[in-house]
């Protein structure tokens, strides 16, 4: 198994300046959205997705928390309500609606994107569920909003079957894409996320109880407001909560990146390997991500 990561790590560092490159080509252009680099255990050509289950993240870096929301979608009991074929797509947005760049620089989130997800293929296979792996594609974005991602996927027509799009958020993010304050230009501003809804795509949530949110019954409660007419005001439908799941929550409760970055500048690698997958801390480690302050100052 240490030879076998080892590998991995060579080869990632073997990748990073074509991720570098492709991050760099992107920022030049116009593009809003563009795929830089995919994994693939499927043969090719892969097929194009009807279902694209998506998770838009920071990565800075990836968790438990992560692997915990994407393995309950894809596995057989959640993924075979949807279309197939079925593809991931791990999103990380070069602007941040809410948060100005730090920590990890940009090719080196693409890096932990990129093990992330073989880290991902592992963990399906190590618990038998092997079929439940998708193709997974590293992609970036120049939008912050969700609808707007969508509709600049949609746009680009790299997937030409039109999939269904279903991001895949924990119930904080949730909030703010119910969030007036971010659609300024729309009067109700909810009708910013027609688009997105009368497409058929979908939003599957996990419930995260902590003391900011609240239990699970508090953030229940916060779909009960949208399904009730509660943001009709603002031009939310109650029939879009019929495209809304709630699901609890599983592995890595209370974990967040900034709990990694935090042990990792200390140097507790034994908290960073129990809140992280394992080719994640060992890239974390090796590169000395957050060495120096656990905004990532170093890396920024």
């Amino acid at each position: 198994m240490a030879e076998e990561m080892a590998s991995r790590i060579s080869s990632l560092r073997t990748l990073l300046p074509r991720l570098s490159s492709s991050l760099s080509n992107f920022q030049s252009s116009s593009s809003k959205f563009a795929i830089v680099h995919a994994i693939n255990p499927t043969p090719d050509p892969p097929q194009s997705p009807k279902t694209l289950f998506i998770l838009d993240s920071s990565f800075n870096p990836p968790s438990i928390a992560h692997l915990a929301i994407t393995k309950s979608i894809l596995r057989s009991s959640s993924a075979n309500r949807y279309p197939k074929p079925h593809r991931l797509l791990l999103l990380f947005s070069t602007h941040n609606a809410d948060k100005a760049p730090s920590a990890a620089s940009f090719p080196q989130r693409l890096a932990l994107m990129t093990i992330f997800a073989e880290d991902l293929h592992d963990n399906l296979k190590s618990s038998g569920e092997e079929h439940s792996i998708p193709p997974v594609d590293i992609g970036l974005t120049t939008l912050p909003y969700y609808t707007d991602k969508t509709a600049a996927i949609s746009a680009a027509n790299v997937y030409p079957d039109k999939p269904m799009h279903i991001h895949m958020m924990g119930f904080d993010t949730i909030t703010r894409f119910f969030a007036a304050k971010y659609y300024p230009n729309h009067d109700p501003p909810f009708l910013a996320l027609a688009p997105y809804f009368e497409a058929g795509n979908r939003l599957r949530v996990t419930i995260r109880p902590d003391d900011e949110f609240g239990d699970a019954k508090t953030q229940r409660a916060f779909l009960r407001k949208l399904e009730d007419g509660e943001m009709e005001k603002d031009g939310g439908k109650r029939e879009w909560a019929k495209q809304i799941e709630m699901v609890e929550p599983g592995e890595g409760v209370g974990v967040s990146s900034t709990r990694v970055r935090k042990a990792a500048k200390s140097g507790d690698w034994e908290t960073v390997q129990a809140l992280c997958t394992k080719g994640v801390m060992t890239w974390v480690k090796e590169e000395e991500l957050y060495a120096a302050d656990d905004r990532g100052a170093k890396m920024a």
